[in-house]
């Protein structure tokens, strides 16, 4: 990329490089601690209960895109680039929606659960997870601090309860507590996130929440911009975590326990993409309205960082799955080595989906974005159907694989005006296997030097 010599972007990536520092630092120690936690209560739990417990989150999560509203990136953009409302008013009427829809969600789960869950403690699992519906409308100070690239503020509200609801789980291990009361620490880790996110924006801003203020007019906007992303996030969901009802329904718990095992190996790195883009998305927007080619330019080395760190994760995880598995879930996890070196390439196109996301909506291509991840869901289902009755949990691995493949970067092909991404997403991969983002960092180093 051309050097700008412009000292305000230059401050400005130096702020995101912070930021980027504050959320690597954050999910790495979650990495490693859930990772520990995690392996403990799926060796405590045995596959059985353990899949139980994974379904108990992924049921309310189907109307995770309701609570939402799609608003995260409109959001950000928005706060980046006022154009319609102040911040207040942004703010103000995004936690509004997002509260009121959350509760809506909650309710309409817990009937869910009521009337399809035969066992009453698995209803109540489900509730104390489906509690993440309504606290999620305090993201919206998350997004605030990421328009602000202050990430580290939000990262250490959510970082606090996370060690604190960590060390409670490791003392419920500890003392061998029962499944039920795991589950109620989603609730309790949702709680104190929303509580500590608030005392962290108050601190920075002197405000509170009672000076934000809803505006109609302003929703209404919100939402006309949003409502692709809404479906288009309920299909994501169907095509990322239908796997697991469909093997819950078609297999049994202990195969959704080995296939959650493998999940939380190939899945814990998806973080890395998020705080890539959260971070280094303001800075290379700046870029937009004074040289849209060094935009593009920006776009494509972020893009070919992505490609280079997701296919460095999946080739790596291939060499040293067996050992990994064995090491960190012993026998009783059997088959899961198979299904973790299949599914870690889904990867690869989830990185590269999260860094061209934030295009779409800039270019007014939200309806594409509904379109192929319709097809991507409808792709995935169908695989499911055939594969998971005679290949089980890999069977289902192999349709994610196929279905994020087509979503996220084949589909991009067909259409003329999105092209241009496909082109930028295989640039990317085939510059990963030139080494150009490492030959890149080399050579920013040495001017540096």
């Amino acid at each position: 990329m051309t050097e700008v010599k412009s000292p305000k972007l230059g401050k400005n990536i130096s702020k995101a490089l912070v930021s980027v520092g504050w959320i690597f630092f954050d999910r790495i120690f979650r990495m490693a601690a859930g990772m520990v936690i995690g392996v403990w209560l799926a060796r405590y739990l045995g596959p059985e209960q353990f899949g139980q417990l994974n379904y108990a989150m992924v049921f309310p999560a189907i109307l995770l895109p309701l609570a939402s509203l799609g608003l995260t990136s409109v959001v950000v953009t928005e706060l980046i680039n006022p154009k319609t409302a102040s911040r207040q008013e942004l703010l103000g009427t995004a936690f509004v929606l997002k509260l009121l829809a959350g509760l809506v969600a909650y309710l309409l789960v817990g009937v869910a659960a009521y009337y399809f869950c035969k066992e009453l403690t698995l209803v109540y699992m489900i509730l104390f997870s489906a509690s993440t519906l309504v606290f999620q409308s305090s993201d919206v100070i998350d997004l605030f601090f990421q328009a602000e690239v202050q990430a580290r503020r939000s990262v250490l509200a959510k970082f606090i309860a996370f060690i604190l609801s960590t060390l409670l789980r490791t003392y419920l291990l500890v003392s061998q507590a029962n499944l039920i009361v795991f589950s109620a620490l989603i609730f309790l880790e949702a709680l104190l996130g929303a509580l500590f996110l608030l005392f962290f924006y108050s601190r920075y801003r002197s405000e509170s929440l009672l000076q934000w203020r809803f505006d109609l007019s302003l929703a209404k906007h919100l939402l006309l911009m949003s409502w692709p992303l809404i479906v288009n996030e309920f299909f994501i969901f169907i095509y990322m975590r239908a796997d697991q009802f469909m093997i819950e329904s078609l297999a049994d718990s202990a195969e959704l326990g080995r296939y959650s095992a493998a999940l939380r190996l190939s899945e814990v790195w998806y973080f890395i993409a998020t705080a890539l883009v959260s971070s280094f998305y303001p800075s290379i927007l700046q870029l937009k309205n004074s040289d849209e080619a060094a935009f593009h330019r920006g776009y494509q080395q972020l893009l070919t960082l992505l490609a280079f760190i997701s296919i460095s994760i999946s080739v790596g995880t291939c060499f040293f799955a067996d050992t990994l598995v064995n090491l960190l879930f012993g026998n009783q996890y059997e088959g899961v080595a198979q299904i973790l070196i299949v599914h870690i390439w889904a990867g690869v196109f989830v990185f590269l989906g999260v860094g061209t996301s934030n295009w779409f909506i800039l270019y007014g291509h939200q309806r594409f974005m509904l379109y192929k991840t319709l097809i991507g869901a409808l792709v995935n289902v169908i695989l499911n159907l055939v594969l998971i009755p005679t290949y089980g949990a890999v069977g289902a691995s192999v349709a994610t694989l196929i279905a994020y493949m087509l979503s996220a970067y084949l589909l991009n092909y067909f259409s003329v005006p999105v092209r241009l991404i496909f082109r930028m997403q295989t640039l990317a991969i085939v510059d990963t296997f030139r080494l150009k983002a490492v030959r890149d960092l080399v050579q920013r180093f040495k001017i540096k030097s």
